[in-house]
């Protein structure tokens, strides 16, 4: 406050002022630190595990598959690998910490190599655990089990079918121990990133400052949402003159691009408004500013809908339907606009470059 109005305000007034503004503090720091416990251990551990447990399944699904190359046990990998997708989505909003300081995240999401995988099955080198972990990030993860799994010869008797099992299976076992360094980092037992997170500030923690850790937590989410809705702008050809591109969609071998989407948001609606959809972000902001806050709930569930009104498979309504893909993303781009201005704004976010390295 300038010298000037104090010289006006009576001093009762002033003191009554300095007392709510202290309030007002007090109150952000502690809806602000509720938030951050509630992330970490209400969102992102249950996530983690989640992931860790999916990729169990799947590792084991493969490795039935190389055992008996039946359709039903094709069948059941690809359902068990659609359901750790769903887990690996679900935490894009908020993966923050070990996944990105251990660089775990890049080689689970990494568009792949399919002309490196396939030298790779072409090749008479043993394809050991060992062997298949020294490969570069493009050819391992899940998009690379995708591309092997999503295919007719995954099943195919003589050699070259077998390595590619084999490849799978390793792939599947590699995942999941990456998902089990990545969880025990934030078991509170073990790494316990949970309390780095929820007692930003103290000492101890990761983060210096509450402010540092909010600001992370928020530029991630704003990250997650530009990267969904680059996912629908590239295989739309924003990029590239309007004309569509398919083979931009991310995860057309499967069909399972909306879907991938769908499960984004779902982390998305987590940060904003928590585990049980009444905290969040969403309290915090409200706190000062229920309009921002009610925009965004908006705009969240304009994506929603927009993304549920697009007819599967993604690849076709690209062509088919183009202008229930473009309202989905249009829809994408206004939820990123608000959290990136009003949001930002509202919690005197410090912005940072993102450049989507990984997704």
């Amino acid at each position: 406050m300038s010298p000037f109005l104090r010289r006006l305000i009576p001093t009762t007034v002033l003191l009554s002022l300095l007392a709510v503004a202290s309030c007002g503090d007090s109150q952000g720091t502690a809806l602000r630190s509720a938030f951050l416990k509630e992330l970490a251990g209400d969102v992102a551990l249950p996530a983690y595990r989640d992931f860790d447990t999916r990729t169990e399944a799947l590792a084991g699904a493969l490795a039935a598959l190389e055992a008996t190359p039946t359709e039903a046990a094709l069948t059941q990998a690809r359902s068990a690998w659609r359901e750790a997708r769903a887990a690996w989505l679900r935490q894009e909003a908020f993966r923050i910490g070990p996944a990105e300081e251990q660089h775990t995240s890049a080689s689970a999401n990494q568009v792949p190599s399919t002309t490196g995988i396939d030298s790779l099955l072409t090749e008479g080198t043993e394809l050991t655990e060992t062997f298949v972990a020294e490969q570069g990030a493009n050819r391992k993860g899940l998009l690379a089990i995708e591309y092997l799994l999503f295919d007719a010869a995954a099943t195919e008797e003589g050699t070259a079918g077998m390595r590619r099992r084999t490849y799978l299976k390793q792939l599947g076992t590699l995942l999941h121990k990456d998902a089990t360094v990545v969880r025990t980092a934030w078991e509170p037992e073990q790494g316990n990133y949970v309390a780095q997170l929820s007692n930003a500030g103290n000492e101890g923690s990761a983060y210096a400052t509450q402010k540092e850790a909010v600001d992370t937590v928020v530029n991630r989410l704003i990250a997650s949402v530009e990267v969904a809705e680059q996912k629908l702008s590239k295989p739309l050809g924003f990029e590239t003159g309007g004309t569509v591109r398919p083979e931009l969609e991310e995860a057309r071998r499967s069909d399972n691009s909306l879907k991938d989407l769908e499960n984004a948001v779902v982390g998305m609606e987590r940060v904003w408004l928590g585990a049980n959809g009444n905290g969040g972000l969403s309290k915090v902001v409200a706190a000062s500013n229920k309009q921002v806050d009610e925009t965004v709930r908006g705009d969240l569930a304009a994506v929603r809908s927009a993304l549920e009104a697009i007819p599967p498979p993604l690849r076709t309504a690209l062509t088919n339907d183009r202008e229930s893909v473009e309202t989905a993303r249009a829809a994408l781009a206004t939820l990123r606009a608000t959290l990136a201005s009003e949001v930002v704004s509202n919690l005197g976010v410090t912005l940072k470059f993102n450049d989507n390295d990984g997704d």
